[in-house]
């Protein structure tokens, strides 16, 4: 059964298409959605967001609709860069992804361009995860801690290196460790994501970030580096220390925000130039 959802300041395809999620198909304007244990159905017209086979009080969680954005947005629209990513892409939203579910996607991230991360992902969740199904739609959930028991196991996933990481965290980290991290001060708990073996500081931070409220936390990629670089320091190599000290005096507490729109804009540019 269908059912409707009213929010301003919202675009669902940004929001699902900008690299920080990856579980999702689109057929028709129509995105099929896996979380969770979760498989449903979006669409949106206009302001209106339509839903299959899921909660209300989960999607408003799941998209941050708790939050007031344009007072976000209005907090970091601090120069002309970060002023035409907010114009041309307003409405996209971090998504608030589960703990587990979201390390383990960006530990398949490493040197991996966003279709492949998406395939890797698919064949662990294959392989490990349990069989859901919506209508006709058969999909796997993703695997829980503990059932990726070793490096044979997902040999058919194809993840290279980083095979090993998917199996040590699977036997060294559940979900209440994680969730224990939004009692610690953000640099405190990006230490002790980093503790895990094949955790460095964008998957530390792109955890913190899109699945733990650190709203401070922003990720640095290859994309946001090289961006920073050109736009905020006159094309001059930075090292990462400066550019965090900078982010953090220049857009605040919601610095992930403008993580996600700069990121999301300069990624565009460069793929039209392309």
């Amino acid at each position: 059964m269908t059912a409707r959802l009213r929010i301003s300041t919202f675009s669902l395809k940004d929001t699902l298409e900008c690299g920080q999620f990856f579980r999702y198909t689109k057929v028709m304007g129509t995105y099929l959605v896996q979380s969770s244990n979760y498989l449903f159905s979006l669409w949106q017209k206009g302001d209106v967001l339509f839903y299959e086979g899921v909660e209300e009080d989960f999607l408003v969680h799941f998209f941050r609709m708790d939050e007031n954005l344009d007072s976000i947005l209005k907090e970091i629209d601090r120069d002309p860069s970060i002023h035409q990513a907010i114009q041309k892409y307003r409405g996209m939203r971090l998504i608030r992804q589960d703990p587990w579910e979201c390390l383990l996607s960006f530990l398949c991230s490493s040197a991996k361009s966003i279709p492949h991360i998406r395939c890797i992902i698919e064949s662990l969740c294959r392989i490990s995860g349990e069989k859901i199904s919506s209508g006709t739609y058969l999909g796997y959930g993703f695997p829980e801690p503990t059932c990726i028991q070793s490096e044979v196991q997902l040999e058919s996933v194809r993840a290279g290196f980083r095979t090993s990481y998917l199996v040590k965290a699977s036997q060294c980290v559940d979900r209440h460790q994680l969730l224990a991290l939004r009692d610690l001060p953000y640099r405190e708990a990006r230490q002790q994501l980093m503790s895990f073996k094949g955790v460095g500081k964008k998957v530390a931070d792109c955890t913190l970030l899109y699945s733990l409220d650190f709203l401070e936390a922003f990720p640095i990629d290859t994309w946001i580096k090289k961006g920073l670089e050109k736009i905020y320091f006159s094309g001059r190599r930075t090292g990462e220390k400066k550019m965090e000290e900078f982010v953090s005096n220049h857009f605040g507490p919601y610095g992930g925000y403008a993580q996600l729109y700069l990121y999301h804009y300069w990624r565009q540019q460069s793929l039209r130039n392309h």
